[in-house]
């Protein structure tokens, strides 16, 4: 007996009493909305997110809580979900007690109310179908679906052709939005095929039912076809002239879609999978999605969808937090948004806190029915074993994405062992490719759901080899600028690791190693707590040659704070331990340094004989690369007192060296271009000078060796001040400058200041006065007898300008005697300045 039936006998047999109309007019929506329901096959939950109406209200519709919904819109929005025909719409808004749907179109016309117009465009669309009829068995369409424009503008596009001579395939990780993707286009293209949408979930069904099912929308009867090959040519017969687009959702293998695979023709196949390696896409057209770009903006979008434009805008801070911990993936905001907005009682703070705990992400990341757990299990579980434990192991990798030598390594394969399991992975979308080819990333959620399958025994024996695999990568490639960078976050977790557990080998020889990266980056500050860390944990070790390192390097820091007393004996305790080791390589270190430090005092003859001492080492054990760096101090040493021929007899042999020694393309494209600009440039050469210095500025650049940036700005402003180019000397001094405190380069400072005030005493203005003024006390403090004497010449000319004679006299001849001291190449430029300008 239905609804109506009900209330007739109600209204005859029993005295008028309004409560009991209302009870039945409230059953009555009741049974009508859960008939609707159960046919569609949703939940409530599933239709709380599809319609944006709070669960609860749906629930109270479907129990006869609630007779009459107060407002239109929410049920029209549940109404449209739904799919209901007009009929069906009416019946539903009648149990309601609200207007038809041809009565709220007239409504919304009279009134111009666009909210309401544009809620009832189902049934207008509706009313002018693509074929009187043609089936339309797509899921429902997301209304908090966003982005993806330049996949929907090419598969439009490929899907829009008369002619199918290929398939199409929508590829991706599980939970990246390829189902969603498919029904937005089936949605935008339904009045496109004439013949309708079809569309099965080929990973839940067979290929028999299936084929019914399409057959079914067509009016065909195949059931007396009961084997597969025969009632797969009969429905390939009935598509093979429909201009139908076939959408085939979540396939596994080939075997299963083969028999469903229309003829070439006007029908249109869009297949969605996790997979890459499937035989029947060799020659398909692929879109590989990808999770939301790192910006956030699409993820921002996703999320305002359910939460609100006004949320967003209050909260984007902890929402772009969110958004960067769930690695923009759609499901994920999704669901996040979804605990959000529906749950009570969570603060989009508190919930942020939850998901920063990494051990506990996934499982926060469940709303009812769905759960990034369920999605991922099927790929983990289509592997066997052994590669099931190499993708738990693959969850160390920290860094953005790590190399097929460091998996390798971490599993304790061989490297082509490695290679196929990780093309395996790669395959089933539990991998991503990495920047390089031979690098592979794993989003951050997949690396959560692979730390849940770790074995202790396992786990330890694995630690060890990634700690070791990047503790020597420190060792053997710190000076490697752009190898290090890729995989610094996992060498810094495995130092951390190391120093933890107490291998304090592993942990000096990475801080050792990683000290040039850092020095290079200007992180003076990091790298001097790497080195107080790495001196206590060398004192458990017998290594002398470990601990002069350490000294060596504290030296080299000490230098670049101006605290040359320390440098200087932190190189002399390093040289102390080398001298009994009878190992010349462990020599050229302190030797060089303490040489720089001599030389920057003033005192080049001391310099000179810690630059011979070296250079005959490195000559014994055949080091290029040490023997070029003391003939490039003996370079400079000899520029200095003006002896322009044999220093560029040295910059010329030793460039030729360090060439043939390079062994990184950083070494090669930065070192040396900046050497032979500075060759290029003491030939009078300045168009190949600049040429160089520009290619070697540009790497430096890339690879973030932000000392060499700085020197490399001093060079280019060296050659536009020499073509009287003076705006661009200035720009370029200026942002050396910048670049320079920044880092707390402090001798850098003194030099780019030198640099300046000449500058500005050249083009005018009140600058120079500051410049000079400010080199003057920093030289004082770094101790150097050449920028103090340089600050002096500076001051000496302003005050000549400003008619000050006698101060004027006084400090040109005090720098006169302090360039004379250390035989300084301007010795003869300040003597005649005095001659003729005092």
């Amino acid at each position: 007996m239905t609804g109506s039936h009900q209330i007739a006998i109600i209204l005859t047999l029993k005295e008028p009493k309004w409560g009991d109309l209302i009870q039945a007019m409230t059953h009555f929506l009741a049974d009508t909305l859960r008939t609707y329901v159960a046919r569609s096959g949703y939940t409530p939950g599933q239709l709380a997110k599809l319609a944006a109406i709070p669960k609860p209200t749906i629930v109270n519709w479907m129990e006869g809580r609630v007779k009459r919904p107060r407002g239109v819109e929410e049920l029209l929005r549940l109404t449209a979900v739904l799919h209901l025909t007009q009929p069906e719409a009416d019946s539903l808004l009648a149990a309601a007690e609200h207007p038809t749907i041809a009565e709220l179109q007239v409504t919304a016309q009279a009134t111009s109310d666009q909210t309401l117009l544009t809620l009832l465009r189902p049934w207008q669309q509706a009313a002018k179908p693509p074929s009187r009829h043609a089936p339309f068995q797509a899921l429902a369409d997301l209304p908090t679906f966003v982005g993806r424009n330049r996949e929907l503008a090419e598969l439009r596009e490929a899907l829009q052709s008369d002619h199918h001579a290929t398939l199409y395939a929508i590829q991706g990780m599980p939970g990246v939005g390829k189902t969603a993707l498919a029904a937005r286009l089936a949605y935008d293209l339904r009045g496109h095929f004439s013949d309708g949408v079809l569309w099965a979930r080929v990973d839940l069904s067979d290929p028999l039912a299936i084929l019914a099912t399409f057959a079914s929308a067509y009016g065909v009867d195949v059931s007396h076809y009961a084997d597969l090959p025969s009632r797969s040519r009969l429905v390939r017969e009935l598509l093979g002239h429909k201009h139908a687009l076939l959408v085939l959702d979540g396939v596994e293998n080939s075997e299963a879609i083969v028999p469903l695979l229309p003829p070439t023709g006007p029908c249109a196949v869009l297949i969605t999978t996790r997979k890459h390696q499937l035989s029947v896409l060799r020659r398909a057209r692929r879109w590989l999605l990808a999770p939301f770009a790192n910006d956030g903006a699409e993820s921002l979008a996703l999320l305002a969808q359910v939460l609100g434009d006004e949320r967003v805008r209050q909260e984007e801070k902890a929402l772009r937090r969110l958004a960067d911990l769930l690695g923009h993936l759609p499901l994920a905001l999704d669901i996040a948004a979804s605990r959000l907005a529906y749950e009570v009682g969570w603060k989009t703070a508190v919930f942020v806190q939850r998901i920063e705990q990494n051990q506990q992400r996934l499982q926060e990341l469940t709303f009812e029915d769905q759960s990034l757990h369920l999605a991922f299990q099927p790929s983990y579980e289509a592997l066997a074993p052994e590669l099931q434990r190499f993708f738990a192991q693959l969850s160390l990798f920290v860094a953005e994405d790590f190399s097929d030598e460091a998996a390798a390594a971490v599993a304790g394969w061989s490297l082509a062992a490695a290679q196929d399991g990780l093309r395996t992975l790669f395959g089933l979308s539990l991998l991503q490719a990495g920047r390089q080819t031979g690098r592979y990333q794993l989003h951050p959620l997949l690396r959560d759901y692979a730390r849940r399958f770790w074995q202790t025994a396992q786990d330890a024996a694995a630690r060890e080899r990634y700690g070791a695999y990047f503790a020597d990568m420190a060792a053997g490639q710190g000076r490697d600028l752009a190898q290090v960078a890729q995989s610094l976050p996992d060498v810094v977790a495995a130092l951390a690791a190391a120093e933890q557990n107490g291998r304090f080998a592993m942990f000096v020889r990475g801080v050792n190693g990683l000290y040039h990266f850092w020095e290079a980056q200007g992180a003076y500050e990091v790298a001097g707590g790497y080195l107080q860390r790495a001196e206590t944990a060398v004192s458990h070790l017998n290594d002398p040659a470990a601990q002069l390192q350490i000294h060596y390097h504290q030296g080299r820091l000490a230098e670049r704070h101006g605290n040359y007393v320390e440098a200087e004996t932190r190189y002399e305790a390093a040289l102390a331990l080398a001298r009994p080791l009878d190992d010349a390589s462990h020599l050229s270190h302190p030797l060089r340094g303490l040489g720089v430090l001599a030389a920057r005092r003033g005192d080049f003859g001391l310099a000179d004989a810690y630059y011979k001492e070296g250079l005959a080492g490195a000559r014994g054990v055949g080091r290029g690369n040490g023997v070029s760096d003391f003939l490039r101090g003996l370079g400079v040493q000899a520029f200095m007192r003006g002896d322009f021929a044999r220093a560029e007899a040295f910059y010329e042999e030793g460039l030729a060296l360090a060439l043939g020694e390079a062994t990184t393309a950083a070494t090669a494209e930065g070192g040396m271009l900046w050497g032979l600009g500075t060759l290029a440039e003491e030939q009078g050469d300045w168009t190949q000078a600049a040429h160089y210095y520009q290619q070697a500025l540009t790497q430096a650049r890339a690879v973030g060796h932000v000392e060499r940036v700085i020197v490399l700005l001093r060079s280019l402003a060296g050659l536009a001040t020499a073509q009287t180019q003076s705006d661009e000397a200035v720009a370029h001094l200026q942002e050396a400058l910048v670049l320079a405190r920044q880092i707390g380069q402090r001798w850098q400072v003194g030099r780019v200041l030198a640099e300046l005030g000449e500058l500005q005493l050249v083009v005018g203005g009140e600058t120079a006065v500051s410049t000079f003024q400010e080199l003057f006390h920093l030289a004082r403090t770094l101790q150097s007898q050449e920028l103090v004497a340089l600050a002096l010449y500076g001051l000496a000319r302003i005050a000549a300008r400003e008619g000050k004679t006698a101060v004027a006299q006084q400090r040109g001849q005090e720098s006169l005697t302090g360039l004379i001291a250390i035989g300084h190449h301007r010795v003869h430029e300040v003597q005649q300045w005095l001659a003729h300008h005092i």
